[in-house]
């Protein structure tokens, strides 16, 4: 189950990497204490989502190279590919967002994120010259994660890195396909994948423990 938890890591965190940019940029613009009202944010979301989702995708396929190379001599896999990958054309919607402004020079943000999306991710696993196919279909996702741009910066995007953690276990609800058979109608199975990807992603990125995407070059802090 460690490949599934792989895929819905870095999907899940994908979006989380590229909202959190998108929320950094406009929040500078638009700002409010504690609670932030965002439904303009949710309206931005959806004009942009047609160009969110390829960046998103390739981001995805960026961070789960190095990862799937790692993970697959332990399963004895041949190779891990994606034959398709888009988040579909739903996008994410946040429902409320906190924003934390302390002494330190940067800017915390837990916005309240909910997806019900028609994502089509299809990977192909070949292993002991057999190939296997697995559809990832209806996803939905809720969340609580937590945003951290920092340092603040005078240097346009304004921040240096971006840090993203999960301030409680996501839900997590999806179908999964293997050569046109639906698994999750296996009974029993659906609970424990599930439980098992909502483990693994928290072991991963729960609080305090924290995904950090770089941004600018530390030498381009204050040029």
């Amino acid at each position: 189950m460690g490949f599934f938890s792989t895929i819905f890591g870095f999907c899940g965190f994908g979006v989380g990497i590229s909202m959190g940019l998108v929320i950094g940029y406009y929040l500078f613009i638009y700002f409010q204490p504690s609670d932030v009202k965002i439904d303009w944010l949710n309206k931005l979301l959806e004009y942009m989502w047609p160009y969110l989702d390829k960046a998103i995708c390739k981001t995805a396929k960026n961070i789960a190279a190095p990862i799937i190379s790692e993970q697959i001599p332990k399963y004895k896999i041949d190779s891990v590919e994606f034959e398709t990958l888009t988040l579909g054309s739903l996008p994410p919607t946040f429902s409320g967002m906190k924003v934390y402004v302390t002494d330190e020079k940067e800017l915390i943000m837990e916005p309240c994120l909910k997806w019900a999306g028609n994502p089509n991710v299809t990977v192909a696993v070949k292993a002991f010259g057999l190939k296997a196919t697995a559809q990832v279909v209806d996803l939905q996702v809720f969340a609580l994660p937590r945003i951290t741009l920092k340092p603040l910066v005078p240097s346009f995007p304004c921040f240096a890195k971006i840090y993203v953690s999960l301030m409680e276990k996501p839900h997590v609800d999806f179908g999964l396909k293997l050569v046109g058979a639906d698994l999750m109608s296996i009974p029993g199975l659906y609970r424990v994948v599930q439980e098992i990807i909502k483990d693994q992603v928290a072991n991963m990125y729960l609080w305090p423990k924290t995904l950090e995407v770089p941004i600018m070059d530390p030498a381009k802090y204050f040029s």
